[in-house]
């Protein structure tokens, strides 16, 4: 599992539900499923591609430095 922060407000079909991510919200997901969205979105919505960016990684490096 991963974190990721939706960049805009976008509703997802996951397994046949409709599925809503909020902009600027973190969710906790697989990473294979955040690059199956993204890659959904790229197709339908280019400009606003990636929607959904990973934010634990950030974290990673601020700990580091501390």
């Amino acid at each position: 599992m991963a974190k990721y922060r939706a960049r805009s407000n976008v509703v997802f079909i996951i397994d046949g539900k409709e599925t809503a991510f909020d902009e600027n919200v973190e969710y906790d997901m697989e990473v294979k499923m955040a690059d199956k969205l993204n890659a959904k979105g790229k197709v339908t919505h280019p400009e606003l591609s990636p929607f959904l960016v990973r934010t634990d990684k950030d974290e990673k490096k601020t700990k580091a430095d501390e």
